[in-house]
């Protein structure tokens, strides 16, 4: 096993890490997993492709250089949240718990100012499909589908 490898694991196991906790994030290191694997073993590099978790992340990644909004907003979320959350219980107030805080705010910012992945053609037509049909089925009172005319 030599150097990459041993890294990619080792970003691996953060990465991982990062999924259970708020505080740590996860895509960063999935994407440095990634990097290392594909310098030293293609077999570990298209695992972590074909994960079902983290696959995704890696191919927008190699393939478009960018990040899905929604993993944008869930990673800047969580590590504010879980962040704030540890800041508040676990780091000593003063100087220290605004250190610990810019360091979060700094992560945020970093997660915000990647490039974020344009919305797949069929997204939004599938979304407002889904949509309509919840609108049509929508029942009244009585059980009987809604004409709209009741308001009237």
């Amino acid at each position: 096993m030599n150097l990459w490898s041993l890294l990619g694991m080792v970003f691996v196991l953060l990465a991982f890490i990062g999924a259970l906790l708020p505080v740590m994030p996860t895509v960063p290191f999935v994407l440095a997993a990634a990097a290392c694997f594909a310098k030293s073993s293609p077999k570990m590099h298209a695992w972590l492709q074909q994960h079902p978790k983290f696959g995704h992340i890696v191919r927008d990644w190699e393939e478009k250089r960018c990040i899905s909004r929604g993993m944008k907003i869930w990673g800047i979320s969580m590590m504010t949240l879980g962040g704030g959350m540890s800041v508040w219980l676990f780091v000593p107030r003063g100087w220290p718990s605004w250190v610990t805080l810019a360091c979060f705010f700094f992560a945020d910012l970093v997660v915000l100012l990647w490039k974020e992945c344009p919305p797949e053609p069929g997204d939004a037509a599938s979304l407002m499909a889904i949509w309509r049909r919840k609108i049509s089925s929508f029942s009244g009172r009585n059980g009987k589908k809604s004409t709209g005319k009741e308001c009237e």
